[in-house]
């Protein structure tokens, strides 16, 4: 291997027409340091591309002196900035009179940064990071990293002929450039992976969305797990006849965890002699009491030793309304761990008037939605996947301190997610 092949090489450039000098520096420019390559680019053309003419002899077209100084912003070398000084060849036809620079498969005409570069910057925003840092790092403006985005977000709509047999419905705050506050987001409980993503999550504009499949293909949905929330819920028994609708069992969960909290905080004031107990101790009182422990360890509020049932026990019999939203709390969540819907039903339908007001609002909840709620005791499906993607997706916007447009925040979202590939 030569050594300017072997240079092209180190630099991933496949253009052989392009030969580099062997004087290489260093240089300072606007407080960075670059490594500056230096190189010039011919070759013999085959045609003119102004006027067609075939180039067969030296009456046809002939060089005509260098294009200097076209600076190409390159990837780094061993974590230092990169510059390519790259003479470009002129050429002239004798045919038409006109001059034509010689074109490389490094660069697109009109640009200063590589297509190596632009492909590096594709491949940093498909991970979880800002649109500055990356900039940062790949020594262009932020301006670039916002066109980019803006070039991708063109063909980020998706299309999809058919539904998913199994759905997940949720949603997550959007942009302020959205139809709605909150967006819609379906994952695909089969793969695991984004179905689609909406700016709206108004149910006249769901409807929409839904209706541009046939209802042959909506009656094909065996499945759909959504929240508590009604729109869904009368949405899916609109549209999708034949499916299944079931409440994710960790919006059925977190009802009654926070009634039996916000029924702990109400106590926590400071002159309950039993206030400071309250609040070290409140992840015993939520946590299964079939997980407490018998092991007695020494207690500083207490001032010996006591088991984390003791402790519990101690607690919710301080306060009426506390032990029976303990209990009521306590059969919910058993009785969901055993997949006992029987137990569920008796607990919602006649469940110890002492409860407090919240544990009553959430049982009222239950009561209304028992039949969706049944579906989840009966089918294994879950909210799982659509929440762990949510939870990436606000990840995602609190690393770049918020989007401002739409279009840019769905298309990183695709890309992290490996739905759309650059």
């Amino acid at each position: 291997m030569s050594m300017n092949n072997y240079i092209l090489n180190l630099l991933n450039i496949e253009d052989k027409n392009i030969f580099i000098l062997p004087n290489i520096e260093e240089r300072v420019i606007k407080n960075k340091k670059y490594k500056i390559i230096e190189g010039f680019l011919t070759y013999i053309p085959d045609y003119c591309p102004c006027c067609g003419c075939i180039n067969e002899s030296h009456n046809d077209i002939i060089k005509w002196g260098y294009r200097k100084n076209c600076k190409i912003k390159i990837p780094k070398i061993s974590n230092c900035f990169s510059l390519l000084i790259l003479h470009k060849q002129r050429f002239f036809c004798r045919n038409c009179n006109k001059s034509f620079i010689a074109e490389t498969s490094l660069i697109d005409r009109n640009k200063n940064i590589s297509n190596n570069t632009e492909l590096q910057i594709n491949l940093e925003l498909m991970t979880k990071q800002s649109e500055k840092d990356i900039a940062k790092r790949l020594d262009v403006s932020t301006s670039k990293i916002d066109r980019k985005l803006t070039e991708i977000s063109s063909h980020t709509v998706l299309r999809h002929s058919t539904l998913p047999k199994s759905m997940n419905w949720d949603e997550f705050k959007a942009t302020r450039d959205t139809k709605g506050k909150m967006a819609f987001i379906i994952t695909d409980n089969d793969n695991g992976n984004i179905f689609d993503i909406q700016d709206s999550r108004k149910s006249i504009d769901l409807d929409k969305y839904f209706r541009r499949y046939s209802k042959n293909e909506r009656d094909k949905v065996k499945h759909i797990s959504i929240d508590f929330y009604s729109g869904y819920i009368f949405l899916a028994k609109k549209l999708f006849k034949n499916a299944e609708i079931s409440i994710d069992r960790f919006h059925i969960v977190i009802q009654a965890y926070n009634a039996l909290n916000t029924t702990r905080v109400k106590l926590c004031y400071k002159s309950n002699p039993n206030y400071n107990k309250l609040k070290d101790y409140w992840k015993l009182i939520v946590k299964n009491e079939n997980e407490l422990s018998d092991k007695k360890r020494y207690s500083k509020h207490f001032k010996k030793e006591l088991s984390q049932k003791e402790i519990v026990q101690y607690l919710i019999n301080t306060n009426l309304e506390l032990k029976a939203t303990y209990e009521c709390y306590q059969g919910l969540i058993n009785s969901l761990k055993n997949k006992d819907f029987n137990k569920f039903k008796s607990i919602v339908l006649h469940s110890n008037t002492n409860v407090s007001n919240k544990m009553k609002q959430a049982l009222k909840l239950y009561n209304d939605n028992l039949k969706y709620i049944e579906n989840s005791f009966k089918y294994d499906i879950n909210n799982g996947i659509i929440e762990g993607t949510n939870n990436l997706i606000k990840c995602l916007k609190r690393i770049a301190f918020g989007y401002r447009k739409y279009d840019h925040f769905i298309a990183r979202i695709f890309l992290i997610k490996g739905i759309i590939k650059e």
